[in-house]
């Protein structure tokens, strides 16, 4: 493998203390990590950020996600950057290297801002999908929440309804889209246990019981389902919108575009919490495309349509309120397709 210092363009190689490094991208995205890029962007000049693809490190059998970065010590070293997205394997990265097929940006291209977020590191994200940015998310309309943690699963949780155990449990759907089962039963008295046991903790307890979405949280794909009234809910994030807004969330929120959004822009690791579903944006449907994004959603949740015809057309619909052009389109949907080669 070649070693990032090859990286340097050879007109730049006067300068000094530069730092590859070649290491987890983790930190590109994940809210504990915003302290690390504030340090990056206050302290040092970025001059290139490379993706690399998740067959890196194969031949040791590991699958880990890892970019180049190569850093200098001081922000008035600061000037256009090159970036390179994920290559779906080493040869393309190869390529890349080889040929120097880096985009050059500057410095507020690749950050997401600090206004509504976490000054999250993107990578050759186009800057009119950024631009979607700029509508509401869904943390400033709706209530984005997570729930129960109960501090010992085996004891409160039951995979069978159970006498005691009769209160649906949701905590995951995982890869499952507009419907899921329960993925447990929890105790009928988990209210009254979560004020006699210090780690049975029920956050939110005015939103337990209620109808509303409930999302995947850990695993690539990023899906939403429908959360049905006297249900309880997980550490996970679930959202609560006013009824009418229910079923049109869930078709929004199982399009490709808001896939991209999740996995390609707000957080690129397995694990999805409430802060970075409250982070998506929502499109300013008209009242007539919500009532047909409602009506594809009970149709999957009814068995009357098939999930992939459901979001085939979905995002006809919801693309369609982008103004995005067929190639960047297209480009979004082949990255839903390939989350494994591509986040």
């Amino acid at each position: 493998m070649l070693h990032p210092s090859c990286l340097l363009n050879p007109t730049n190689l006067s300068i000094l203390s530069t730092h590859p490094y070649l290491i987890s991208d983790s930190f590109l995205t994940a809210t504990m990590h915003s302290g690390l890029r504030e340090q990056i962007l206050t302290e040092c000049a970025i001059h290139q950020l490379i993706l690399c693809p998740n067959d890196l490190f194969w031949d040791q059998k590991a699958d880990v996600r890892t970019c180049i970065l190569i850093l200098q010590k001081g922000t008035h070293y600061q000037g256009r950057i090159s970036v390179s997205d994920r290559p779906k394997n080493k040869s393309e990265l190869q390529q890349i290297l080889k040929n120097r097929n880096f985009n050059v940006v500057n410095i507020n291209s690749i950050v997401l801002g600090k206004k509504k977020n976490d000054n999250q590191f993107i990578i050759d994200v186009d800057k009119d999908v950024l631009k979607l940015f700029d509508f509401p998310r869904v943390g400033e309309i709706f209530q984005c929440v997570t729930g129960i943690s109960t501090g010992n699963d085996k004891k409160y949780l039951s995979t069978e309804k159970k006498d005691g155990f009769e209160v649906p449990f949701y905590k995951n759907p995982g890869s499952r889209k507009f419907k899921t089962e329960p993925d447990a039963f929890i105790i009928n008295d988990f209210m009254d246990e979560s004020l006699k046991v210090k780690d049975f903790m029920v956050r939110n307890k005015q939103l337990m019981l209620q109808e509303g979405i409930t999302c995947s949280s850990m695993g690539l794909p990023f899906s939403a389902c429908y959360l049905p009234v006297n249900s309880t809910f997980g550490v996970n994030a679930n959202i609560f919108t006013p009824k009418d807004d229910i079923f049109w969330m869930i078709s929004y929120l199982n399009s490709s575009l808001v896939t991209y959004f999740v996995r390609g822009i707000l957080i690129r690791s397995n694990m999805v919490t409430s802060g970075y579903i409250s982070q998506i944006p929502i499109l300013p449907f008209n009242e007539n495309e919500k009532h047909k994004l409602t009506q594809l959603s009970k149709e999957v949740i009814e068995n009357k349509v098939e999930i992939n015809n459901a979001i085939k057309e979905i995002d006809d619909l919801v693309f369609n309120n982008t103004g995005l052009c067929m190639v960047k389109i297209e480009n979004i949907k082949d990255f839903a397709k390939n989350l494994n080669k591509r986040v």
